[in-house]
């Protein structure tokens, strides 16, 4: 068989594997070893193609469709360096355990450590933060290598699924010709390639009497739902009959998916400015039931450095979300399937204080008149705050559609001053190692494979990291929105110790808060993304919604200015404390 029609029909297999065990997704960055796989995926009928020329854009892209639709899609690049591009958003999918199956053509065995053009060692080349390595080996025409290759396939995509979800690395040498002739077969198999399903955690019935007995112990507990993926809303209703039955209040972060249901609701999620940074907090709980991974939340981070620190339990389906080293017990299960169970163990009852969640969501109101009372002395003034900028975007945002928080401030804000009943979305942030980088190619990922509209809220460093990210937004499915804080550099060092006066002001802007000087607009119109502008928060909420009822993607940039970060929460901060004085649980 010729070469190129061999390696087409290698790739087939491969290929052909990967759609048979859920992938329909491949990401393609151009390349020539790498002709074969991106040939066999651009005529498979199970898979449709994305083509990113920059592979670390185009690993960000696939990384965004995974926390969409939490299967995996495949990047495919060719040799050299290419793939080393994957790295920082390989490290994100691990940390965030999030499915994903990069491969990277490679040369064969005889031409490495022999000075060859785009050559290098490309085994292991993301090291610990892959589930699993393969290398397939060069390509053989001989049927059992054939239906090798194929089963490869479905144990990449098993492996980036279970026992713990995570990126999956695989190697593909390719010798030349590369290119097939013109009318190579396919080659079908006689089988057909395996399937894979994945499985679901239940809990113990030791896990859950652990459980049980530690919430009938307390008085006082609070059931706090961190970071998660999408289908982390599916506990939600779990969630809240727990928090019925024992009296404890639902806290609820951005990225937890149990915050922003939209209506009525039961949801905490103002509680940020509720936990005084001093000693003495009156509102400290004597349990914490964390759901998902560790929440960002500072006034989580004070009940836990504090001496009185409370019992705590983790649930979570994957990985040891406890970075404080102090948890009671961790439950690696589903959280819908833990808590469902859990409230049936617990039985009829009356929680132990009935006024101790109540107080919370009356505290929350107190919250809401604080924050409200700030806008309205913004829009006064004429002025703009990242405060007010996010509560605008979530007003604007279509029910049911998807949000993309970047990293640092903006997901802080969120966190801050958006109640649950602001918007009904489901919330996409990177809170795997946290990072910036990515956030214009995650959403524009999001975008090509959600049914929904999607609105990327992040920063200006954030937007100026990826701005290559542009370029992907071509492949958007339908609306999407990215609305950049505006605000002159890395606004939330304002809230670290380097901005309270150790550092002085000149190396403080130059060395942390790092503005660029860049126009947002300028930089969207240089990739054919429309653009407007707002400086107050009416006119930023229109133009957000405008935006979406126009249809493709668009930037919004929010001109920030007023009170500088720390200020303003300073001031918040005593509002709610003023509001609350005498008022205790």
């Amino acid at each position: 068989m010729n070469g190129g029609d061999l390696n087409l029909l290698w790739a087939h297999r491969f290929i052909d594997g990967l759609a048979a065990a859920g992938v329909s997704r491949v990401v393609v960055s151009p390349g020539s070893r790498s002709t074969p796989l991106a040939l066999a995926a651009s005529r498979h009928p199970g898979v449709a193609c994305d083509v990113i020329v920059d592979e670390r854009s185009a690993a960000f892209f696939a990384l965004g469709q995974a926390r969409a639709t939490c299967r995996p899609s495949a990047l495919v690049c060719t040799s050299g360096t290419a793939g080393a591009h994957y790295l920082p958003a390989v490290i994100e999918a691990s940390q965030a355990n999030l499915p994903l199956v990069a491969v990277t053509a490679d040369r064969p065995p005889e031409l490495h450590e022999r000075g060859a053009l785009q050559t290098i060692e490309q085994v292991r080349l993301f090291g610990a933060h892959v589930r699993a390595f393969l290398d397939l080996g060069a390509p053989s025409e001989d049927e059992p290598a054939l239906a090798g290759v194929r089963a490869a396939a479905a144990v990449a995509v098993a492996r980036s699924l279970d026992p713990r979800p995570g990126p999956v690395h695989v190697n593909a040498p390719f010798r030349a010709p590369l290119a097939p002739t013109a009318e190579a077969p396919a080659g079908e198999p006689a089988a057909p390639a395996p399937r894979f399903f994945q499985p679901r955690r239940a809990p113990t019935a030791e896990a859950i009497r652990a459980l049980a007995q530690a919430c009938l112990k307390a008085r006082r507990g609070v059931i706090l739902a961190g970071p998660g993926r999408l289908g982390q809303a599916g506990a939600r209703p779990a969630a809240l009959g727990l928090a019925r039955r024992l009296g404890f209040p639902l806290l609820a972060e951005a990225a937890s998916q149990l915050r922003f249901a939209g209506g009525e609701c039961d949801v905490v999620g103002l509680f940020e400015l509720l936990v005084p940074p001093v000693a003495g907090d009156p509102c400290r709980p004597d349990l914490i039931l964390q759901i998902g991974a560790a929440p960002t939340s500072a006034a989580w981070g004070r009940w836990l450095e504090s001496d009185e620190a409370p019992e705590r339990w983790v649930v979570t389906p994957h990985g040891w979300h406890d970075p404080s080293n102090a948890a009671a017990g961790v439950v690696a299960a589903e959280p819908d399937l833990t808590l469902q169970a859990l409230l049936a163990a617990l039985g009829e009852g009356v929680p132990a204080d009935p006024g101790w969640a109540a107080w919370w969501r009356g505290a929350e109101d107190e919250v809401r008149v604080a924050l409200g009372d700030a806008e309205a002395r913004e829009a006064a003034a004429g002025e703009l705050s990242e405060t007010a900028a996010v509560r605008a975007v979530l007003r604007a945002v279509p029910e049911s559609s998807l949000l993309a928080v970047a990293n640092s401030l903006a997901i802080r804000e969120v966190d801050l001053a958006c109640p649950p009943d602001l918007a009904r979305v489901g919330v996409l942030a990177q809170r795997g190692a946290s990072g910036i980088d990515g956030t214009i190619s995650a959403a524009a990922g999001a975008s090509s494979v959600a049914r929904s509209p999607v609105t990327a809220l992040l920063g200006d460093l954030a937007f100026l990291h990826d701005v290559g990210g542009l370029a992907a937004c071509r492949h958007a499915g339908g609306p999407l929105v990215l609305v950049v804080l505006d605000n002159h550099g890395g606004r939330i060092f304002d809230l670290l110790s380097v901005a309270d006066g150790r550092v002085d002001a000149e190396s403080y802007e130059r060395l942390f808060a790092a503005g660029q000087n860049a126009d947002p607009a300028a930089l969207a119109s240089a990739f054919g993304v429309a653009c407007r502008s707002a400086a107050d928060a009416r006119s930023l909420e229109d133009a957000v919604a405008e935006a979406h009822a126009a249809g493709g993607t668009w930037v919004v940039v929010a001109r920030v200015s007023g009170t500088p970060v720390r200020r303003r929460r300073l001031e918040l901060r005593a509002a709610v404390q003023a509001r609350l004085r005498g008022v205790r649980p």
